[in-house]
């Protein structure tokens, strides 16, 4: 008996019911699942797989249009630790512009001397690390200079110290960014922190100005109405303490780096 005999008899002792479900004509293709093939499943993925003809286009073209500011002495090749990890990312990546904005403004900086203690490998991964929220939410939050007002709220039964767990989201900055909710912007927030572009202090305030208008945000008190007319016999109110937020040193750099 040969080995792939050996191998596929096996198989069949192992596991009988998937062997023969194998083997039925409307399941010849390996790795079906509930009637349709990983195969099937994955197919729309191998669309954003990009080549690497495909890649190079968009590399060439879109770094050309960046060098077009630097001057010809300071352009150089870049470092193979940041150009070949993000050209691999790229290829599977390239589909979204937001992402794909921040992988060439920051190949096209290591393509420049005077970005040399700028640049730094690390920012590939971190790119890496992102989707779009994450993106477009660190864009806003590093477009402001030094400590950004933020409360942490809660949806609170008046006088017992009580409160609606995930009722709110953890941050609540006052703004939006079209297409995602507040609690997507918070948890973007955290992420961006865990990732070390943003630092979260609790309970720590930049003046007393502006927090009452965040606790009274239309956002907030939409939620609390809500609350209110689902516990009729209950009084609510909205309770949050008072917090700041600030993109540090390593992110500017990274902002300076990448968008």
């Amino acid at each position: 008996m040969s080995l792939e005999d050996k191998i596929t008899d096996e198989a069949a002792k192992l596991a009988p019911e998937v062997y023969k479900d194998l083997v039925q004509p409307a399941a010849k293709e390996v790795g079906v699942v509930a009637g349709r093939s990983v195969k099937a499943l994955l197919s729309p993925v191998r669309g954003f797989l990009w080549g690497w003809e495909q890649i190079e286009k968009l590399v060439v073209d879109g770094v050309n249009r960046r060098l077009e500011n630097i001057p010809e002495d300071q352009r150089k090749t870049p470092e193979p630790e940041i150009a070949v990890p993000l050209i691999q990312a790229l290829s599977y990546t390239a589909q979204n512009e937001t992402l794909r904005e921040m992988y060439l403004n920051l190949l096209a900086n290591s393509m420049d001397s005077s970005m040399d203690k700028t640049v730094h490998p690390s920012f590939v991964e971190l790119i890496k690390q992102m989707n779009s929220t994450d993106a477009k939410v660190f864009e806003k939050l590093s477009s402001v200079n030094g400590y950004q007002k933020a409360i942490n709220p809660n949806i609170a039964i008046k006088n017992q110290g009580k409160i609606f767990i995930d009722a709110t989201p953890e941050w609540f900055v006052g703004w939006k960014i079209d297409g995602f909710n507040i609690f997507e912007i918070s948890s973007s927030i955290i992420r961006l922190s865990k990732f070390g572009l943003v630092e979260l202090m609790f309970d720590r305030t930049a003046g007393k100005d502006s927090y009452d208008e965040l606790k009274a945000h239309e956002e907030l008190t939409a939620i609390l109405k809500r609350y209110q007319a689902a516990n009729l016999t209950i009084e609510l109110e909205i309770t949050a303490m008072n917090s700041i937020l600030y993109v540090n040193e390593y992110g500017k750099q990274f902002k300076n780096a990448c968008t």
